[in-house]
């Protein structure tokens, strides 16, 4: 069976001694789309592939603005975004540099927070978020993402997203997110279902590097929940205006389902650690078998073919009546089968009494 090879993620890291803060493209980013919203007062307005002095020149006309950036490419844009909204250089070095863990940094005018967005083929990517008094901002490494049923609320006039507060906007938001893991979650313990069955039902040598894959999944979405769960701790302990104690509450949810799929993870992941140790004991226990069934195969046959060897001797019956005795008699041959078959049964029943059979 030909080895598949492994597929890994290349770090995209800044430049060894580069001054903090500095902004370099990702050569294969893909092109930079900008998408407005303008949120509040009971109504909405969206506006696609927009510039960015367009989305400005709308923000005092809502009390709430979600600019969303797809695709990585234009610095420039990223940077006029970070000058107009006030973003620290740090964070816009983050939001380029795409192998961040997930936290949350607070400053004093906008908090920042970086996730892990999931799909079901198991791919993943970065998502940036700030959010603050009157603004909420997302950057995406490429088109797709968990949004949808966010802004189709946001669309069909969703009461709490068009009181225009970027907190609860935020929190639907990171909440879309963190939900998108659950499919995942379940799509692995539903392979290790199957799994479990096929190896109980026939052991197959495919079974542990499946087994091992789904491993590496686990661990991986382990490394993505655990410090989203830290983040959003962090997130409901800080104290800004623009944070309301209602809002805290929902990220205290979005917490909860955290915990529940490190709690799942980790169940599976143990399982999966479980069914390869099964799957080394069955393949052991089925190599026993066989090694049990060839050693009684050839227990029986050792008589057999020394007697086969001490008849095939060619003596001269003429010379002594205690050369090979029947060799010349016309029931010779199948007496020694006959004795042979006495032998092998014999041994069979032997076999069948010390239970080796």
């Amino acid at each position: 069976m030909k080895r598949k090879k492994r597929k890994t993620e290349t770090l995209k890291r800044s430049q060894i001694g580069a001054p903090p803060g500095q902004l370099i493209a990702d050569p294969e980013a893909d092109a930079s789309t900008l998408t407005f919203f303008g949120i509040g007062g009971g109504r909405s307005e969206r506006i696609e592939g927009t510039d960015l002095a367009t989305a400005l020149s709308k923000r005092a006309d809502w009390p709430l603005v979600w600019l969303d950036l797809t695709g990585l490419s234009d610095i420039d844009l990223i940077r006029s975004i970070g000058s107009a909204f006030g973003l620290h250089d740090l964070a816009l070095e983050d939001v380029v540099n795409t192998d961040q863990r997930p936290k949350c940094d607070a400053y004093e005018s906008h908090v920042f927070i970086v996730m892990r967005m999931l799909d079901l083929e198991g791919g993943s990517e970065q998502l940036s978020l700030f959010f603050g008094d009157g603004f909420v901002l997302t950057f995406q490494e490429r088109r797709g993402d968990n949004f949808e049923p966010v802004r189709n609320r946001i669309e069909k006039g969703a009461p709490r997203l068009h009181a225009g507060r970027s907190d609860y906007l935020a929190y639907a938001l990171i909440d879309a997110v963190v939900d998108a893991y659950f499919p995942v979650v379940d799509l692995q313990t539903s392979r290790i279902d199957w799994l479990e069955d096929e190896i109980f039902q026939n052991v197959d040598a495919v079974q542990v590097p499946e087994l091992h894959a789904i491993r590496r999944e686990m661990l991986s979405l382990k490394r993505f929940i655990r410090p989203t769960r830290d983040a959003l701790n962090a997130l409901i302990r800080l104290d800004r205006h623009w944070l309301s104690d209602e809002t805290k509450i929902y990220l205290a949810d979005v917490q909860d389902h955290c915990d529940q799929l490190i709690d799942m993870n980790d169940t599976y992941r143990d399982t999966a650690s479980g069914l390869v140790d099964l799957h080394m004991t069955l393949s052991a226990a089925q190599t026993n078998e066989v090694i049990n069934l060839l050693t009684i195969i050839s227990t029986i046959f050792i008589p057999l073919g020394f007697l086969a060897g001490l008849w095939g001797m060619n003596f001269n019956p003429d010379i002594s009546p205690w050369n090979m005795p029947l060799t010349q008699s016309p029931v010779g041959y199948p007496v020694a089968l006959g004795f042979m078959l006495t032998i092998a049964v014999g041994l069979l029943v032997y076999f069948k009494k010390r239970r080796w059979i």
